[in-house]
């Protein structure tokens, strides 16, 4: 899976998830390291994505209907 491909399925997993996901979680799911997801979740941040770190892990807010 490509670095874009990751970070758009990053993308749809955390606006269907009905709650925080942790680094380690999404780590785990991609095969990748934390310290890869963390710098996933700050170029999608960069790029306007509306995601907060919480201490149970990352959340999305729902786009507007």
């Amino acid at each position: 899976m490509r670095a874009e491909e990751r970070r758009q399925a990053i993308r749809e997993l955390l606006q269907q998830a009905a709650q925080p996901v942790s680094a380690g979680a999404l780590a785990a799911r991609f095969s990748v390291s934390r310290q890869i997801i963390v710098g996933d979740v700050a170029l999608l941040r960069a790029a306007g994505a509306e995601i907060t770190a919480t201490p149970r892990g990352y959340v999305m807010q729902a786009s507007p209907a």
